[in-house]
C-alpha cells in the first residue's frame, strides 16, 4: 500500500504538470488566433472571452492521453535517474505492482475521460457552434464595420454599404445606406435600421432593412422610381459563409441509433479517444525504461512520435470509415490492437516473461 501510494503520487503529480503545461500552450496558441481575428474585424470583441472559454475546454480532453503518456514517462524516468527502480526490481517488485499503481490512477481519469467526451462533449460543441452562427450574424463578420464605407463585388456587379451606428448588442445597424449597382440598374437604399441575419437554409446573410426609401434608376425608361418601403430583406455577399451540420454535436445515443457511415466514424472517434488513455498508460511504463547512464528524457522524442503516428492513424480511419473505404466492423479497432500488442513486446523485452 505503501509502494501504491508513493507510485500514484508520482503519476499524478507528474500528470498535472504536463497537462498544466500542455494547456497552457494551448489556450496560449487560441488567444492569440482569436484576438488576430477580432483585430481584423472577423470576430466580435465581447465573444472572445467565451470562444476561448468553450474551445479551451473541447481541447482538453483531448490533451488528456498525451499528458499522461508523458507525465507518466516523467514519473518513472526520475525512479531510474535516482535508481529507485533498481531497488524496487531487486526487492522483488514485479511490474504488475506497477500496474496496480498505474491503473488505480487511470481508471478514474477514463470513467471521467468516458463522461466528458460522451456527454459533455457534444453540449459544449453546441455552445461553440452556437457561438459561431451568433458571430457571422454580427455586421463586423460581415465585412460591415461601424461608420466606415465599405464595398464589396466586381465591375459587373458592386455594393457600397454604411451603417452610422449600431446599438449595445452590436446586431442592430442605425441609420443604414447601401448602393447596389450591376450593368442595367443602380439601386440606392436608406433606412432607418437595419438587422443582419443567416438564411437556415442556404446559409447566405440576409439584411432586414426597416423604414426607409428605396431609389432605383431604369436605364431602359431613363428614369428613377422612389419606394417608401416599412420593411425590405437583400441579400449581401459580402464575406462567404458556409455552416455544414456537425456530426460532433449530436449526442452520443443519438449516434447509436444513426447508421450512416459518419455516424459510424464519429462514434468510433468518440470511443477511441476514451480508449486511448488507458492503451497510453500500458505503452509509457515499458516504454520508459531506462538504461545506466541514459539521458532522463532520451524515449520522450520516442513517446511524442508513437502518440503523434498513433494519433494520425485513428484520424485517417476515420476518415476513411466517413467515405466507406474501409468496414465500418474494422474501423479504428485494429490501431488500439496495434499500440497495444506494442506495449506487450516493450514489456517483455525489458522486464521478461511474467512469472
Amino acid at each position: 500500500m505503501i509502494l501504491n501510494r508513493y507510485l500514484f503520487k508520482e503519476i499524478a503529480l507528474s500528470f498535472l504538470a504536463t497537462l498544466l503545461v500542455l494547456t497552457l500552450i494551448i489556450v496560449g496558441n487560441t488567444f492569440v488566433r482569436l484576438l488576430a481575428s477580432a483585430s481584423s474585424g472577423d470576430l466580435p470583441l465581447d465573444l472572445l472571452g467565451n470562444m476561448l472559454f468553450y474551445g479551451s475546454l473541447r481541447n482538453l480532453v483531448r490533451l488528456i492521453p498525451i499528458a499522461l503518456l508523458i507525465g507518466m514517462m516523467l514519473a518513472f524516468s526520475r525512479l531510474y535517474r535516482d535508481s529507485e527502480m533498481v531497488a524496487l526490481r531487486a526487492s522483488g517488485v514485479s511490474p504488475a505492482h506497477f500496474f496496480r499503481a498505474i491503473f488505480s490512477f487511470v481508471i478514474p481519469l477514463t470513467l471521467f475521460m468516458a463522461v466528458m467526451v460522451f456527454y459533455a462533449s457534444p453540449e459544449l460543441e453546441v455552445h461553440n457552434q452556437n457561438l459561431k452562427q451568433e458571430m457571422y450574424e454580427r455586421p463586423e463578420a460581415a465585412g460591415i464595420p461601424e461608420g466606415e464605407f465599405i464595398t464589396s463585388g466586381n465591375r459587373e456587379r458592386n455594393y457600397t454599404i454604411l451603417a452610422e451606428s449600431m446599438d449595445a448588442s452590436r446586431t442592430k445597424m442605425e441609420r443604414f445606406f447601401i448602393r447596389a449597382k450591376d450593368q442595367a440598374s443602380e439601386v440606392l437604399i436608406w433606412a432607418r435600421s437595419a438587422i443582419l441575419f443567416i438564411d437556415s437554409a442556404n446559409g447566405e446573410r440576409f439584411l432586414q432593412i426597416r423604414d426607409g426609401y428605396r431609389y432605383e434608376s431604369d436605364e431602359a425608361k431613363q428614369g428613377m422610381s422612389i419606394v417608401r418601403f416599412g420593411e425590405h430583406g437583400i441579400r449581401i455577399p459580402l464575406r462567404s459563409f458556409t455552416r455544414d451540420a456537425d456530426i460532433s454535436t449530436i449526442p452520443t445515443l443519438e449516434l447509436l441509433a444513426l447508421a450512416s457511415p459518419k455516424a459510424n466514424a464519429e462514434l468510433q472517434w468518440r470511443v477511441s479517444i476514451v480508449l486511448s488513455a488507458p492503451i497510453l498508460a500500458l505503452l509509457a511504463f515499458p516504454l520508459s525504461y531506462t538504461a545506466p547512464r541514459q539521458g532522463r528524457f532520451s524515449k520522450i522524442a520516442v513517446a511524442i512520435l508513437i502518440y503523434g503516428l498513433y494519433a494520425n492513424v485513428l484520424a485517417t480511419m476515420r476518415g476513411m470509415i466517413e467515405r466507406q473505404e474501409i468496414p465500418a466492423w474494422l474501423g479504428m479497432w485494429w490501431v488500439h490492437l496495434a499500440v497495444i500488442g506494442l506495449s506487450f513486446w516493450l514489456l517483455r523485452k525489458y522486464y521478461g516473461k511474467p512469472s
